[in-house]
Formats: C-alpha cells, structure tokens, sequence
C-alpha cells in the first residue's frame, strides 16, 4: 500500500522556542462571548484542514528543530479531536491542554489540564452557555483525582465577570483540583465591548481583590509577583516589545493547511498595551528572578506550567 504523502512544516528559522503551542482545530461546541479565537484577522479558516498524521509529523519535526520541551494545546476545543491530542501530547516532556471540560478530563499522568470556567454557575453560564458549569463540575468529579494528571480550573476575569470572582472560588474550592487560577481578557485593538477595562487603573482593584483571594485561598495558585506586575504603573514593562511570550512559539493552521505564526498568541490584532495574559506577566516574573540569580539569558524563560 502506497505510504501516504506527509508534508514538511513551515519554515520559522532556525530559532531555539522552550515553549509552543497550538490551536489543533477551531472546532467547539461552546461560543464563549469573550472567546478570541473566532474574532476577525485571527486566522480561523480553514478549519482542520491538517489531518492527524500530518499534524503529529509535523510537530515531531518542529519539536526537534526548535527544541521544545513544552507544547500547549489549544482550540476552538481540542477534545474534539481526543486521539491527536493525547497522542500529541506524549511527544513533549511537558504538554498542557485548555479545555471547555465539556467531553470529559482526559487521563495524562505527568501533563497539565486546565479547564476554563468564568464565574460561579449563573455567570458562567450566561458567557459560556446554559448547563456548562453543571456538566463541567460531573466531569471534575467523575475524573480519578490520583491518576497524576494536574487539574486546575482557570477563570477568565473581565470587566463583565470580575465581580463574582470571590464566589466562584467559594463554589469551586471544595472541588477536586489541584488549584485555581485566574487571568485576564486580552481585548483587540479597538474593542470597546463590555470585557475589556480601556483604563488599566480600574484594572487594579481587581487585582487587590484576587491578591485578598489568594491570601484567603491556598487554591488559587496565581502568582502574586506576576499580579503585581500586572498594576497599572508598571504592566507596560512586560508587555509589547518586552513580552516574555515572544519567545513562545504560536501555531495556527492557516491558509493551504498549513502552519503561520501569529503576531500573538491571541491572535494577530490584540492591544498590547491592555494586554492581561497571566502568562505574560508570569513569564515577565520568573524571567526577572532568573536575571537576578544568572545575568546571563536563558532560553527557558516560558513555561506552561507556571502558576507559581
């Protein structure tokens, strides 16, 4: 039988990335309001048109000519396509995976799975859609919470939902999660819609707020040196020019089915300087610690996994 035809990857130079990720399909059975994966000139189309075989050979070849240790898997809704995920997943030595937490948690002993929830149930299920937290919180339950999978869930904090912060961590802190994490909306250029803070100071009482959390909280493991960096005065430090996930690489299948690099992991339009990727700041944070025990760079600044 004739070998199917595997296509080679893009060509991103000879670049070293610790850290990637990709969107394996734009897919999802959920339209999040605040979602940034369907916005406009972020590329959303064609959808799924890299096959699994050409998706895993290819991310074999990018994994070795890049050295990544770390993969981050994204959608639309990456369960959709279980089988290329948790085969995927095996060839990094550290992989995450966001999830809507709709099609079950997936067992992967050793890796990461975040689960996105943005509120207690009402909030949630008005940005989210009817019936998701519930059937998000049968999915926690019914996992097997000593399987070695890291299971965190993760709340998107916009202008809309900040408010209910405090009560979704009281609804969810008995849950069987290895934690709670926070971030925050990174809004397009232009946006004015009700998610995004156009002034960052009033960004700033949120961020006491899960500071209190945290403090009141040992779930939530947000770190407090990248909240603070992310204060009106000081976030434009870490962001633009100086972001840490610069040095991540962002995989979308785009036009022809192949892989392109966006501007930004969120896509090709976003306003850095409203930026409030937890990651970012996160990033900004380790790799200012690391400076200050080694001045030289290292090129291990980025890793999906840093929540503390």
């Amino acid at each position: 039988m004739r070998a199917k035809f595997l296509s080679e990857p893009t060509d991103f130079g000879d670049r070293c990335y610790s850290a990637a990720l990709v969107l394996v399909t734009n897919a999802c059975n959920l339209r999040c309001e605040h979602c940034f994966v369907y916005r406009d000139k972020t590329p959303n189309e064609p959808r799924d048109k890299m096959d699994d075989a050409t998706m895993l050979h290819q991310l074999r070849i990018l994994r070795d000519r890049h050295q990544i240790k770390s993969m981050l898997f994204m959608g639309g809704e990456p369960m959709v396509r279980r089988d290329l995920v948790l085969e995927a997943m095996n060839l990094f030595d550290e992989s995450a995976i966001v999830t809507n937490g709709t099609y079950g948690i997936p067992s992967m002993p050793g890796h990461l799975v975040t689960v996105s929830l943005d509120g207690p149930e009402a909030v949630n299920d008005a940005l989210r859609g009817a019936g998701v937290f519930q059937r998000v919180k049968q999915s926690i339950f019914e996992r097997d919470p000593g399987d070695g999978t890291t299971v965190m869930l993760q709340m998107t904090l916009t202008r809309r939902n900040a408010p209910f912060a405090r009560e979704f961590v009281e609804a969810v802190a008995d849950w069987p999660v290895d934690g709670i994490a926070f971030t925050f909306y990174v809004p397009r250029r232009g946006d004015e819609s009700e998610f995004v803070w156009q002034d960052l100071r009033e960004r700033d009482a949120v961020i006491e707020e899960i500071i209190a959390l945290k403090k009141a909280f040992p779930q939530i493991k947000t770190n407090l040196g990248a909240l603070n960096l992310m204060r009106s005065d000081v976030a434009w430090r870490s962001t633009g020019e100086h972001c840490a996930m610069n040095g991540m690489l962002p995989l979308y299948v785009g036009e022809g089915g192949q892989f392109e690099r966006t501007f930004c992991c969120y896509g090709n339009d976003v306003d850095c300087n409203l930026c409030g990727a937890y990651a970012v700041f996160n990033g900004a944070y380790h790799r200012a610690k690391r400076m200050e025990a080694c001045p030289q760079p290292r090129s291990d600044d980025l890793t999906i996994r840093g929540t503390e």
